[in-house]
């Protein structure tokens, strides 16, 4: 939202503070990365965005695509001509280093090679003003932070660098790493996870120890690689990079669309640095080579990818947008057709999309442990390329670089995984127990056994290898009697927790939710919604994920320590989009087969976990406030069920029917657009509109066109309008926090009168009741703090661990929120 917000956060606010005064960024490096960075950047702040570079013919490439960029989304009307005018004025193009004395902050995302790295930081050292600086970022992909803080000469440099990584395409995928590394000051690491995670909306994993490559490129590096010395033809590449299309997609046609050079380069600097009990350090380094002899011909011939002079790399590409082609025989060096995956070969690899299809999934666990399994040569090769990786995974836990959450994360935010890799581990462990995993490892070093360097990257019993002294995790799982890394949602068990190695429990951990703690001052719990790059669609993951929150809450709540929750989106306009149209149909949608439809069991699930989970927040003692701007379906409804709604006016293009063309204006805060789809508003639009108050007229104006801020404030529907983001959170934040000093009883028995409606015997017999200290424990000091009003108040107890609240019972594992809800 351009502006960075504490939440009540004490220990984050010299970060939020020192974000909010950026006003320029520099970037080193105008190639596809740091072009990407560049549009997120102009999109997503109101700062100058500089970007150098040394050749003139980068930046020229970079200012033809920012600048038709800019056009394309005025004439599809999505951007105002002066818009495009004002982020063009932002952006400067230059090859001198001088323009860094005015940056706030400085992004080198130029190479992976060392030697130049150290070049560039010895001429930002001389020219930057290091007080003026907030920070220096690296997007390396293979180095650590503390390797290349090395290179600054001085202290004031090094404690102000970061490596911060993002994905291709950076300006649309939603994950980016922060390493602290040994040098950078806890400051300068606490600024740089909230410009990432605020400002440009991402999923931040944030790695305070050094690591190199993070997590997830050494994954993506590893799928390419493992697989890479192997490849004799074409088909190879097609078939056993098909292999990854069962999880996300075929590594060496993501390389053609980035460029091979981080790719190499990355592949050169791991088989050089990475330590002695790196798993996967064989994949970089055999007979002296960083990777086989045919990837190098491509490099040495520019041969890079879909932007390469020939548009040829592993791939030939074609058309607009580019698609591959034709693939490289590496034999022949020629280009030939794409073959089809052998039926004959690979069976398991159709069963699997059989499974699927049947079961009306994508990509699901269970497919994979169906070719995990098999004997043909879908299941040897996923043994042999795939369990390899799994292991790693379980390296990075037991080594404590990461956890299970943030790895799984990282495999389905950043490698776009449909299964992440601890959800993988787990569905094989719940398939054939940790000693059927084994076994299923020692499979495949029986099936591998004349490959040494295999042999090392599949030792579980810490006989050889990297790992040599080092039994897999697996095993302390076993003795343990652990079973799953992961804790699962109660509606439709997807991942809502991690397991924690320490002391054997499941702490929460959201894909797309951020939840920050209340404070012991405020009382106030948020709740914000993130997953901004999708329009924090509701869907089954994120059902989980508020169940799971919310049931947090509920225990901190009957342990005095939260009284309010302020419900929040993230990204730009504080949208809050309804459910997932995605899950609408029957498995993955293609157009050449068309909608396949739910069954009616399914669909109504959908809505019955929804209307529980809403009913559960809306009937609960614990005051909500929502702060949002455009609300669709779904997204309306759900603030229908919060005690307060506080609107951001939202502008834009929209459609005049009567005129045939697009107009600039207010555009409605709130939509329930069903009706047009041939379904309804699922979760209780009509009936919870009734509730508020609205009458049929002001009902059917929001769901036939939708009702603007201003509008939604005049029928009181909203509490409050604000046109700045920031403000509407700093009021919305101060308001939950007076509403949180509501006394749990009296908000209690408030809203069971509110749901009963008039009844004026039931009103006299609750008001004596309050005034009993038995039933409401809170009375003593309400009442003191409204008789003596020339003494300080006293503090109340807010816990009700033994109170019984009017209308309200505590969910049975509410005081187990921090457990799994697995059921």
């Amino acid at each position: 939202m351009k502006r960075a917000f504490a939440f009540g956060d004490k220990s984050l606010e010299t970060a939020v503070r020192r974000v909010n005064e950026i006003r320029s960024v520099a970037i080193i490096g105008a190639g596809t990365m740091g072009q990407g960075i560049a549009i997120d950047l102009l999109r997503k702040t109101d700062c100058e965005v500089i970007l150098l570079d040394v050749q003139a013919e980068a930046l020229q490439r970079a200012q033809t695509r920012l600048t038709e960029l800019w056009q394309q989304q005025v004439d599809s009307a999505r951007l105002r001509p002066e818009d495009a005018r004002d982020l063009a004025a932002r952006t400067r193009y230059t090859q001198q280093y001088e323009v860094l004395r005015h940056a706030d902050i400085i992004w080198e995302v130029a190479t992976e090679r060392s030697e130049i790295k150290a070049r560039i930081f010895q001429t930002v050292e001389k020219t930057a003003d290091p007080e003026r600086l907030a920070a220096i970022f690296s997007n390396t992909s293979s180095h650590t932070t503390g390797e290349l803080a090395l290179l600054f000469q001085t202290t004031a440099f090094r404690e102000k660098f970061l490596t911060v990584h993002g994905y291709y395409p950076f300006e649309s995928n939603r994950l980016i790493d922060v390493m602290k590394g040994k040098y950078a000051s806890p400051e300068t690491f606490a600024l740089g996870v909230v410009f990432a995670d605020q400002i440009l909306e991402k999923t931040v994993i944030a790695l305070p120890v050094d690591h190199h490559g993070y997590l997830t490129d050494p994954i993506f590096q590893a799928m390419a690689a493992i697989i890479s010395w192997d490849v004799q033809t074409g088909q190879d590449l097609v078939q056993l990079g098909g292999l990854w299309e069962l999880l996300t997609a075929n590594p060496f046609v993501v390389l053609d669309q980035t460029g091979h050079m981080p790719y190499t380069e990355s592949s050169r600097h791991l088989g050089q640095a990475l330590p002695a009990t790196d798993r996967l350090r064989g994949l970089y380094l055999r007979d002296g080579a960083h990777y086989p002899a045919w990837i190098a011909r491509l490099e040495q011939t520019g041969a890079s990818g879909v932007n390469s002079a020939t548009q040829r790399g592993f791939y030939a590409w074609q058309g607009t947008p580019p698609r591959p082609t034709a693939v490289l025989d590496p034999g022949s060096g020629q280009y030939v057709p794409v073959g089809e995956l052998s039926r004959q070969e690979f069976w398991s690899f159709y069963e699997a999309a059989e499974l699927d299809r049947r079961a009306g999934k994508i990509k699901s666990a269970a497919s994979l442990v169906h070719v995990a399994c098999a004997g043909d040569a879908g299941g040897r090769a996923f043994r042999r390329y795939v369990l390899p990786i799994l292991l790693y995974g379980l390296d990075l836990i037991q080594d404590r670089v990461a956890t299970p959450g943030q790895i799984n994360i990282a495999t389905r935010a950043g490698l776009r995984y449909k299964v992440g890799l601890i959800e993988l581990i787990d569905a094989l462990v719940a398939h054939a127990t940790i000693d059927g995993v084994l076994e299923m490892v020692r499979r495949a070093r029986d099936e591998n056994a004349a490959d040494p360097y295999m042999l090392d990257m599949l030792d579980v019993d810490g006989q050889r290898g990297p790992r040599q002294g080092r039994p897999c995790l697996l095993y302390e799982l076993r003795k343990r009697n652990l079973t799953r890394l992961l804790g699962y949602g109660p509606y439709f068990q997807t991942p809502v927790a991690e397991l924690c190695l320490d002391d054997g429990s499941y702490r929460a951990r959201y894909l797309d939710l951020k939840f920050v703690e209340p404070t012991s001052r405020d009382r106030v719990a948020s709740i914000v919604f993130n997953n901004p790059l999708r329009g924090n669609v509701w869907n089954r993951v994120l059902l989980d994920q508020m169940a799971h929150a919310y049931q947090h809450v509920l225990h901190l709540h009957r342990a005095g320590r939260c009284g309010a929750v302020l419900f929040t989106a993230a990204g730009g306009g504080l949208r809050l989009l309804g459910a997932d149209a995605r899950e609408f149909n029957r498995g993955w949608y293609e157009r050449a087969k068309g909608y396949v439809p739910l069954d009616e069991g399914e669909a109504a699930a959908f809505t019955r976990n929804g209307m529980r989970l809403f009913r559960l927040i809306q009937k609960s003692p614990v005051a909500t406030l929502g702060v949002f701007g455009e609300k669709w379906g779904g997204g309306a409804e759900f603030s229908y069920f919060l005690d307060l709604r506080y609107d951001v006016r939202a502008a834009g293009y929209v459609f005049d029917s009567l005129e045939r063309q697009s107009r600039w204006q207010a555009k409605p805060t709130y939509n329930q657009p069903e009706l047009d789809y041939a379904i309804l508003g699922g979760f209780g639009a009509a009936g919870e509109l009734q509730r508020l108050g609205l009458g049929d007229s002001a009902i059917f104006e929001l769901f036939d066109q939708g009702l603007t801020a201003d509008r939604a404030y005049q029928v009181g529907l909203s509490n409050d309008v604000f046109d700045d983001e920031l403000e509407a959170l700093r009021r919305g934040y101060e308001r939950a926090r007076m509403m949180a000093k509501d006394a749990p009883y009296s908000r209690a028995l408030f809203k069971q009168q509110l749901a009963r409606g008039i009844d004026d015997e039931a009103l006299a017999r609750e008001t004596g009741e309050t005034f009993d200290p038995q039933k409401n424990p809170f009375i003593s000091t309400g009442l003191l703090t409204l008789l003596d009003r020339g003494a300080r108040p006293p503090k109340m107890d807010y816990a009700c661990r033994d109170t019984r609240l009017p209308g309200w019972q505590y969910p049975a594992d509410s005081g187990q929120a921090n457990v799994d809800t697995t059921k």
